[in-house]
Order: C-alpha cells, then structure tokens, then sequence
C-alpha cells in the first residue's frame, strides 16, 4: 500500500501493535483506535503483523509531536495500544512494539517482515515458554531510617539522658539515614539470590520516584524479569520469605504480571542501522 488519500483529505499510514503466529489471525477482532479503521492482518510466512490504518497527519510532524504533549489524546491511545497487544496473547505468543510503531506503507512493512523473519520467528518460539513479570520495590525511607539506628548496638549504650545523648544520639541518626540509602542495593542482591533458578533473564529499570498510591514510598527498585511460563507459584514461594523480612526495614516488594515481554523484545530492524518503525512516537 502506498500512502492514499482517504475520503480525499488524509494519507494514511499502518500503526503496527505487534508480531504473532499466522495462525492467530481469527483473533484480530475489533477497532485499532476508537473511531479508526478495524484491525487487520499482514501475513508473511508464519508470522503476522496486527496492524490498523491511522492518519499520518494525525502521528507525524509538528501535530504528532502536539498530540504526544497532550494526555487526553495520547492516553486512550497508549491504553488501546496495550489492549490489542494482550488481546493477541490471549491467542499466540507474540512480539510487542512499543507505542508508536508506523509504517508510511504496506510495502515497507513487508520489507522489514522478509528482513526479519527468522528473528521476530524465533523470539515468538521463545516466550511460548516464557513470560515478563514486574518486580518492584518501594522504600519507607523513615522506616528504614528508624530500623537501622534500632539495629545499631551503639544505640543500648547511649547515656540515660542529657546533653551528651541528644549529641550521639543525633550522630547516630545521620549514620543510620545514610545506611538506610546504602541497603537498597544490599536488598537487591538478597532478591536476587532468592530467585535463582526461577529468573531467567533480568533489566533493571528506572523505578517512579514516588509511588502514586502512597506518595510517603521512594521508588527503590524496579526489575523486569522472565520466567518460565508457569513459575507463578515458584515465584510467590521464593519471595514470600523476604517480604515480611524486607518489610521491616521499610521496603515494600511486590511482583505482578505476566505482561507482553516489552522489555525483552529485540529492535527488529537495528543491526541494519534502522529502527523498527518509519515513525517512531514513544
């Protein structure tokens, strides 16, 4: 498909989700964007992008760079990008692209699948057995703070009362506020340790600053892991005897998922020096 002038006004470009099996094509049900074009099928081989018509005008220049600025625009948008993809995982293993993923034809969509086959083919063999997990953790940092002066065996042998206790005492607060900041990655290799064997591969990724459900919680740690599809028992097993223990010193730990293996996916295009979409918008 070349551009084409659609109702004679607006060109229009492929939005692409993400990669399946061929054979899952009978699921592609549905719009790609409210009030848009139906999600459609290109098949090459064995594998399948989902896909759906989008106005270029709309993703591209100076108004797709607005668009991305304005939430009320971007936000359905990124959430039905999320959709598709987990609506496609309900039926075949797949390959997800990040939000944004256009293409300004059919023709050099099909470039990139005969390009890439094998490995979009073979990352989609690999998370038939596989899937991404969230590991977060959330730090107290009061809590923490309060803990390791607690544990501090200086603290038992602080004077009574007086000048001279306010002094150590006041010493020994900033030397635990400082510890406190030191054992967040202490924490992590206990996690780490703990899921040996269950893990399979790890990214470390930059946690929120704060946690939109309690604002008093520090981001602290935030892995993307996978597993063996499956594990989720194994999962919960190996962490539940840290978090009580974590918990204590102020770092809230929690694991959800299984989620499209986002951070896991090859750049399809990139050891030609392209990148995966013609227009990348996220």
């Amino acid at each position: 498909m070349n551009p084409r002038e659609s109702n004679g006004a607006e060109e229009v470009g492929l939005y692409v989700f993400c990669f399946t099996r061929a054979s899952a094509v009978e699921a592609v049900v549905g719009l790609g964007f409210a009030g848009g074009e139906p999600l459609e099928v290109q098949v090459h081989g064995e594998i399948a992008a989902i896909c759906c018509e989008v106005p270029l005008q709309e993703w591209t220049g100076e108004a797709g760079e607005a668009h991305l600025k304005e939430l009320a625009w971007l936000g359905p948008r990124a959430l039905r990008h999320e959709e598709v993809i987990e609506q496609m995982m309900r039926a075949s293993p797949v390959l997800p692209l990040r939000f944004g993923c256009l293409f300004s034809s059919r023709a050099r969509l099909v470039e990139l699948l005969e390009r890439e086959q094998a490995r979009i083919s073979a990352f989609i063999e690999k998370v038939a057995h596989e899937e991404e997990w969230s590991l977060q953790g959330w730090l107290d940092l009061k809590v923490c703070e309060e803990a390791m002066f607690a544990a501090d065996p200086r603290v038992a042998k602080l004077p009574a009362s007086g000048g001279t206790r306010y002094l150590m005492e006041q010493k020994l607060r900033k030397e635990a506020a400082r510890a406190a900041r030191a054992w967040v990655p202490e924490a992590e290799a206990m996690i780490a340790r703990a899921l040996e064997g269950v893990v399979l591969e790890r990214r470390s990724l930059r946690p929120p600053s704060r946690s939109a459900e309690n604002p008093a919680l520090e981001g602290a740690l935030h892995w993307a892991i996978l597993v063996p599809r499956g594990a989720e028992a194994e999962l919960a097993k190996r962490l539940e005897p840290l978090v009580e223990q974590l918990l204590a010193r102020g770092l809230h730990l929690s694991a959800r998922g299984p989620w499209p293996a986002y951070n896991f996916a090859p750049h399809i295009g990139s050891e030609s020096g392209d990148t995966t979409p013609e227009q990348s918008l996220g």
